[in-house]
């Protein structure tokens, strides 16, 4: 069994400056590193990673927090003399958020001797389709935000620190009924793998609740008119509107259903949990809840230093999960390294196995044996243009 229990401290932020090059797609990667003149870091074993993930394309916001998170991360651990004294960079590899360019973005960092684990892959997609090359060679790979259940056959060396699709769907259901008090719904989706498995697992739950779902309509991740889906839900009535996806296409789907006279409850998957959604849906998104892993209102003060080391490099905007969880991998893998004693490949994935529950920014995780991460739900809502605590949390476990 691979569970693991790591007790690390998380460390005031210093900031730095970055030499970040440009990121490409078709599998090229870049390279970062920080310095910092606090601290002289020895000539060890450096603590380089890979960052695997959307850079460019439609998708480029997800990567953008991704990479933010590591940055401040990487900041950090240098201001404290690096991992095992070796230095902390990471190289990125764009996979746009496609299966097929994570498959050769994963071959890439694996004929990287240096890098020691990835942080990544962002989707459920690309993760299933890297996955197997990592597994098969041994190079550990942490995933911040990928959900979908088969990622957990994937092997010894994969692990998230996300929930698992099916744990999240259900999760959100009995929110729906137990906490909100709503028996009557409508499903939005995207059919791509991660919307679709949120979804399903969703309306499994509320169905076997005795809920009822009045509708269910799916979407293409890109697609600009939602009308005729949004038209057949008005005529079906739901109290509350679940969406399966992203806040790109989510904020569109919520401003089109404020045009035909929809006033319902809007409750999203982890996906919308950014401020991005009240930028791109403004006044049609306020009162939208969102599920979450990371709530920048939280007064813990790692919490707080890692919200404002992101605004002073930000321009005041405020962290989403994914850049926490990307911080959150980056400092979970180096608390692993030192627990080795090593920054190699293998010390860190049995380090990973044996150690038991991180406490990092986005919460208490805990892997079980298939490397998922057991984890709690918090819902945030849209308010006066932020995310902010919804008022009204999960009361049950959802694991």
């Amino acid at each position: 069994m691979r569970g693991f229990r790591v007790l690390a401290a998380l460390f005031a932020v210093t900031l730095a400056v970055f030499a970040v090059g440009p990121v490409g797609c078709g599998g090229e990667t870049t390279t970062t590193t920080a310095s910092t003149t606090e601290t002289t870091i020895g000539a060890a074993v450096p603590f380089k990673f890979a960052l695997a993930g959307p850079m460019s394309g439609q998708y480029a916001n997800y990567g953008a927090s991704h990479a933010a998170g590591a940055d401040i991360a990487v900041e950090e651990l240098n201001a404290r003399g690096g991992v095992n004294g070796g230095e902390a960079s990471y190289v990125s590899g764009d996979d746009l958020g496609d299966s097929k360019e994570a498959a050769l973005v994963a071959q890439k960092l694996i004929d990287d001797a240096d890098v020691l684990f990835v942080n990544g892959h962002m989707f459920s997609g690309a993760t299933l389709a890297a996955g197997p090359k990592y597994e098969e060679t041994g190079l550990p790979m942490i995933s911040p935000s990928a959900t979908n259940p088969d990622i957990s056959t994937l092997g010894d060396s994969i692990w998230r620190i996300s929930m698992t699709d099916s744990v999240q769907g259900e999760g959100l259901a009995n929110y729906t009924m137990d906490d909100l008090g709503f028996k009557k719904v409508a499903i939005v989706y995207d059919d791509g793998v991660y919307g679709r498995s949120v979804a399903d697992a969703y309306e499994a739950a509320f169905k076997a609740g005795g809920g009822e779902v009045v509708a269910r309509e799916q979407y293409t991740a890109g697609d600009a008119d939602f009308k005729a889906q949004v038209t057949k839900i008005k005529q079906a009535g739901p109290e509350l509107i679940f969406l399966s996806g992203y806040y790109s296409d989510g904020s569109k789907i919520v401003q089109q259903a404020a045009e035909l006279g929809i006033q319902v409850t809007w409750l999203g998957s982890d996906g919308y949990a950014s401020d991005e959604l009240a930028a791109l849906g403004g006044a049609a998104v306020e009162g939208v809840l969102a599920s979450t892993f990371f709530d920048n209102t939280n007064n813990d003060p790692a919490v707080q230093g890692f919200v404002e080391a992101y605004r002073a490099k930000h321009d005041g905007a405020n962290p989403d999960w994914f850049a926490a969880s990307s911080y959150d991998v980056v400092m979970l893998a180096a608390a692993a390294a030192e627990a080795a004693g090593s920054n190699d490949r293998a010390a860190i994935n049995a380090a990973l196995g044996s150690m038991g529950t991180y406490q990092g920014i986005t919460g208490a995780i805990t892997f079980d044996e298939n490397g998922d991460a057991l984890r709690s739900l918090t819902i945030v809502v849209v308010k006066d243009g932020e995310l902010v605590t919804a008022p009204v949390q999960p009361t049950a476990s959802v694991r």
